[in-house]
C-alpha cells in the first residue's frame, strides 16, 4: 500500500516552518509522514531527509511546497530526482504545477510532453535555487568585508583575562593548584580558560 510522505526545510533554527507545513498538510494524510530539517540546502546529507530516503518504497508519494526546499545544489536536485524516478516515486512540487498532474490517464505521447515540460522547468528552477546560494553567500562575504573595513567585530568578542588571571596562572603552571581549581576560581569555562592560557602564552 502506498504512502504519501512531505518534506519541509529552511535554513536556519530561527526560520519558521509553519507555512510550508500547512500546505503540506493539504496533501499528505498524515502529519507525522511531513518531516523537515532546519538546515542549508547546499548538502543532502540532512538528518530527516535522509530517513525519509530510507523511509521511502515504491509506489509512494512524495510532497514538497518547492523545489529549492528540496535543495539548493542543481547537479544533487537532478540526481535526487534521478533516483525518485528509478525508485518509482512520484514527486511533487506546489510551485510546478505539471508536478501535480496524474498522468495514469494519459496517453505516452501525452506523457512524453509533460515528462519535457517537468524536466524543462525543473531545470530552469534548479538553476535559480543555486543561483539564489551563490548569491546569498556572495552578499554575506560582501557584508562582512564591509563591516571590518568600519572595524566592527565578527564573531564571538575575544574572552578577556580576569583580574587576578597572573596570579592563579603562576599558580596553576606550578601545579600549586589544579585546571579544575584555576579556572573554577576564575570563574571561567574549562573551553575559555585554556584558550587564555594559550593565547596569554604566545603573548610572552
Amino acid at each position: 500500500m502506498k504512502k504519501i510522505f512531505g518534506y519541509a526545510r529552511v535554513s536556519s533554527k530561527d526560520q519558521n516552518l509553519d507555512r510550508q507545513l500547512d500546505a503540506l498538510k493539504k496533501y499528505v494524510p498524515n502529519p507525522q509522514d511531513i518531516l523537515y530539517d532546519k538546515q542549508s540546502g547546499k548538502s543532502f546529507n540532512r538528518p530527516k531527509y535522509q530517513q525519509l530516503r530510507l523511509m521511502l518504497r515504491e509506489g509512494d508519494e512524495l510532497y514538497f511546497t518547492e523545489l529549492d526546499r528540496l535543495g539548493r545544489n542543481k547537479k544533487e536536485i537532478k540526481s535526487e530526482l534521478e533516483y525518485f524516478k528509478q525508485k518509482q516515486i512520484t514527486v511533487h512540487f506546489l510551485d510546478i504545477p505539471t508536478t501535480m498532474t496524474d498522468f495514469s490517464t494519459f496517453g505516452s505521447m501525452q506523457k512524453s510532453i509533460m515528462d519535457m515540460i517537468n524536466n524543462i522547468l525543473i531545470e530552469v528552477l534548479s538553476t535559480q535555487a543555486e543561483n539564489e546560494r551563490l548569491l546569498i553567500r556572495k552578499r554575506q562575504r560582501e557584508g562582512i568585508a564591509a563591516a571590518k573595513a568600519r572595524g566592527k567585530q565578527i564573531g564571538r568578542p575575544k574572552a578577556k583575562y580576569p583580574i587576578e588571571w597572573k596570579i592563579i596562572y603562576d599558580k596553576w603552571k606550578t601545579k600549586e593548584i589544579s585546571a579544575f581549581a584555576a579556572f573554577t576560581y576564575l570563574k571561567l569555562t574549562k573551553s575559555t580558560f585554556y584558550n587564555l592560557v594559550k593565547r596569554y602564552e604566545n603573548d610572552q
